[in-house]
């Protein structure tokens, strides 16, 4: 922070000082505060910077509009994500809003000079945080290895093949660790749900027949340790056995399940007729009503999926963690050219990672999304389709979720989750 203090003293002393007026002989009086408090109170980030930035000489020069101002901004800010990425953003529009008040392109290269300088500080502190912590060796640790080496001649050697089995694991473990995230063509995987993509591409999935190799297993009890000279024979005998891994038989391609912009009918009338039990009176449905489940990975999931996006008619309302994947996108696009109404909610981490789709689908499409701008994530994955039916489960819309993960959807049109769901949505989308 003092560095960034530093970088704004400068940039300030760098334009030419005004004339300083006598403070006695002003030929007319100071014209009466032009910011609206109640209207600042109530203003968003963006509208804030963008009053205060007009009067700030105002805001400066009169202390106790300059600490309501600063109030009202601190309000704003602590709504906002604290991550270094976000923060630079924050920065962006802080000077973006600056530079529109300038009127010389000199000035306007000062502040995206201290921009600049503000960001390689945050990257800086970015990498910082990045790099993995040193870590020290347990004194129990050193105690536990000081005290295997004194009970008697066949625990020793009983205590030394465990160590080497578990030291083995171990490396194998983290060895496989590492190959993962080669297979995945990053540095490291997050936190999110979709930094994962997947290595393959031929479409087969992998899927372990057994739990995953990180889940280490107790190594199997050892016949009557004898004493032996023959070290390379021990190594043999402990080395943990790769388990094979099975292969996912390759799905075909299917046809759209329902055609476009076929609407809210045909969907009924497909899951009442395809999945007859989704929409019987046994499962304690009534007419025409149905609640279908589908998981993931799977090509008939995914189908079903993006024929009831098609579907749509009128309305299509989305309020999703994460949206990546192109071909989804595409079912968008094609929505909007037939005229229906799209609405988008994203959180605003992931809307302005690599590759997400949201900006690009209001810029390009004219299809409008906002992002929520808190510290905690806008973790929805559901949609409302025509207001008559409902897709909601863990299923990010994503390569990653649609191809490699575990996940979940129900589709259906029973009227009350339907509208629980538009309340909710309708209620983030006048929040965001």
């Amino acid at each position: 922070m003092g560095i960034i203090r530093d970088l704004l003293r400068a940039s300030t002393s760098s334009s030419p000082a005004p004339a300083h007026e006598p403070p006695k002989h002003e030929p007319t009086p100071q014209p009466t505060s032009s910011l609206d408090a109640a209207e600042l109170k109530h203003a968003k980030f963006a509208q804030l910077l963008e009053k205060t930035m007009e009067s700030s000489s105002e805001v400066m020069n009169t202390e106790p509009l300059k600490e309501q101002v600063s109030g009202y901004m601190t309000s704003c800010l602590k709504a906002k994500s604290h991550s270094v990425s976000n923060t630079k953003r924050t920065v962006q529009q802080i000077i973006d809003a600056a530079i529109n008040t300038r009127s010389t392109e000199k000035e306007k290269d000062v502040l995206r000079w201290v921009q600049f300088c503000v960001e390689t500080c945050l990257s800086q502190q970015e990498q910082a945080d990045a790099s993995p912590p040193t870590t020290k060796k347990s004194s129990t640790s050193d105690e536990n290895i000081s005290n295997a080496d004194t009970p008697r001649p066949k625990k020793k050697v009983a205590a030394k093949k465990e160590a080497a089995v578990k030291e083995e694991s171990d490396s194998e473990c983290q060895d496989e660790d590492e190959d993962d995230v080669e297979s995945v063509g990053y540095d490291k995987i997050g936190a999110s749900d979709d930094d994962y993509v997947p290595s393959y591409d031929d479409g087969d999935q992998q899927v372990p027949t057994t739990p995953s190799p990180r889940r280490k297993t107790k190594p199997k009890k050892e016949k009557e340790d004898v004493p032996d000279d023959d070290d390379d024979d021990d190594e043999d005998d402990n080395e943990p056995k790769k388990k094979p891994v099975a292969r996912r038989k390759k799905e075909e391609d299917q046809p759209a399940f329902i055609l476009p912009n076929a609407g809210s009918k045909a969907v009924v009338s497909y899951f009442t007729s395809a999945h007859p039990l989704a929409a019987s009176e046994k499962s304690g449905l009534t007419s025409n009503h149905f609640a279908k489940s589908y998981f993931f990975p799977s090509k008939e999931s995914f189908n079903a999926f993006t024929s009831v996006l098609n579907s749509a008619q009128k309305t299509i309302d989305v309020c999703i963690f994460s949206l990546t994947d192109d071909d989804v996108a595409d079912v968008l696009i094609a929505a909007k050219q037939r005229n229906v109404d799209i609405r988008i909610i994203t959180d605003n981490q992931q809307a302005a990672g690599v590759g997400a789709d949201a900006e690009r689908l209001q810029k390009d499409h004219g299809i409008p999304y906002k992002t929520d701008h808190t510290t905690g994530y806008m973790h929805n994955k559901f949609a409302v389709v025509d207001a008559k039916t409902l897709i909601n489960g863990s299923f990010n819309w994503s390569k990653g979720a649609r191809t490699k993960n575990r996940e979940n959807i129900m589709i259906t049109n029973l009227p009350y989750c339907i509208k629980e769901f538009q309340a909710q949505f309708d209620a983030l989308w006048e929040e965001f």
